[in-house]
């Protein structure tokens, strides 16, 4: 097995910059090690390593002062841009104070960064030589395309299955009749076999490989689609249809922890025609509007992680090597055996990870495989502004409902007449009714297992 692929000598994409806040700093994980990102006074967004050298605190608890640097929660410690020390609020002696910021021991480890297309980029290696090493190096961006790649968000979410399960579904195509049937016209009745499914070029270390292939059903199945890896964790694919259509996926897969991956994507398509706007959803708050469309597109992760997870609970159970478990006779098969002999002949069979040693594999409970607030919504502003409107017009509902039954019961001791009695009844209930249903699209922003009924994921 080669290893001449360096995992950490990479541009990662680790968040959309729209998911980051601007006065406060948010630890993130890559290929193991605890980092935290945070925007200085200059504007530049920084990432270091989430450690203070005091005594180790998480960076990632404290706060951004108003000089611009980032202060720890724990002694007040403050770290400019550089990883530099600037202040250490119990050293009073001026001389000790600057002996003692100037020391290497003081001083946080930081990263090259770089913002392109609307994702934030971290070189994950912390040599002496990184910041001149990335730049002999560009971040897998979206090619340049017909389509506007503009158009559409990313989307990020944190999924508990690893990294190399990941990737292999994505050059997978085939599955999506079966796995997600009944969604976007996906039917195993739909499903036709493959007839065209190679790599073309060669396969490296640092440039990966390209693979192009027919169709899988009834409707594409004239299309020519091109499917695209450049490693670490980047997939474009292009759908080109006969009629001059066309459809992108640009996906990108970043190894967090073993067992974890994010996943960060879009899709832009002018294949599809554009979905007339709802009058109503568009007088809510632009976060809102986003939350909620976020909110009811979980049906489709939730196939593929019941699927990946279930997947990696038998591979954790057996001692074989993928080549003897897998039986793979089908043409359809080529990207997942592709993307495995990159791993293995270039990669190490697995992502390089950084301070954190890989335990057992542990299954986990439905409740935590389709945990959604772990997943997406404590990463994402608009789901988290979505949450606390939510909560708020809940709190008004439950006071209005209560000040409405008051209501009633005066009206009934003053004794008017029915007619008007009813009008608070009939406010109450329905105000009574805003807050159950609040209560149940709130639940889809947390976990996707129902708190009513049997409390078991409906994937079908």
């Amino acid at each position: 097995m080669m290893n001449n692929f360096s995992w950490t000598k990479q541009w990662y994409p680790i968040t959309p910059v729209s998911y980051l806040e601007l006065l406060k700093p948010t630890p993130i994980t890559l290929l193991g090690k605890k980092l935290v990102i945070w925007r200085d006074k200059h504007q530049q967004w920084i990432v270091m390593d989430d450690a203070c050298p005091h005594k180790l605190a998480q960076l990632s608890l404290g706060s951004i002062n108003e000089d611009g640097n980032l202060m720890c929660r724990h002694h007040g410690w403050c770290f400019d841009g550089m990883g530099k020390c600037t202040n250490i609020p119990m050293l009073s002696d001026e001389k000790a104070l600057e002996t003692a910021c100037n020391s290497e021991k003081s001083k946080v480890t930081t990263y090259p960064t770089q913002e392109l297309q609307g994702l934030l980029w971290v070189w994950a290696d912390n040599s002496s030589t990184a910041f001149e090493d990335c730049t002999l190096k560009q971040p897998a961006t979206i090619p340049e395309y017909k389509l506007d790649t503009s158009s559409n968000d990313w989307f990020m979410s944190e999924v508990p299955v690893g990294y190399t399960v990941s990737v292999e579904s994505t050059f997978d195509p085939s599955h999506a009749q079966f796995l997600h049937e009944g969604i976007a016209g996906f039917s195993p009745a739909r499903a036709i076999a493959m007839k065209e499914f190679e790599a073309v070029g060669g396969i490296s270390a640092e440039d990966g490989f390209t693979l192009k292939h027919s169709g899988y059903n009834i409707f594409n199945k004239d299309m020519d689609a091109t499917r695209n890896f450049h490693p670490p964790c980047s997939n474009t694919t292009i759908y080109e249809y006969p009629n001059g259509k066309s459809a992108l996926f640009h996906l990108y897969f970043v190894p967090i922890k073993p067992g974890y991956c994010r996943h960060i994507g879009k899709f832009i398509s002018d294949a599809i025609p554009p979905q007339k706007g709802n009058f109503w959803m568009e007088l809510l708050p632009k976060y809102l509007q986003t939350g909620l469309k976020h909110s009811a597109s979980y049906k489709l992760a939730n196939q593929d992680l019941s699927m990946m997870h279930s997947q990696a609970v038998n591979e954790s159970m057996g001692d074989k090597i993928w080549q003897k478990s897998y039986f793979m006779p089908s043409l359809a098969d080529t990207g997942i055996v592709t993307f495995r002999k990159w791993l293995d002949e270039f990669a190490g069979g697995k992502p390089e990870w950084q301070q954190v040693k890989e335990t057992p594999f542990q299954e986990l409970s439905d409740e935590k495989l389709y945990d959604i607030w772990h997943r997406h919504t404590k990463h994402c502003p608009s789901c988290r502004q979505s949450l606390v409107f939510i909560d708020k017009v809940k709190d008004l509902c439950q006071s209005l409902t209560a000040a409405l039954v008051i209501l009633a019961l005066v009206l009934i001791i003053i004794n008017l007449p029915l007619k008007i009695i009813f009008i608070p009844v009939l406010l109450s209930i329905l105000s009574l009714i805003c807050f159950y249903r609040l209560n149940s699209i709130r639940e889809r922003f947390l976990n996707s297992i129902p708190t009513k009924g049997l409390p078991a994921v409906k994937l079908y």
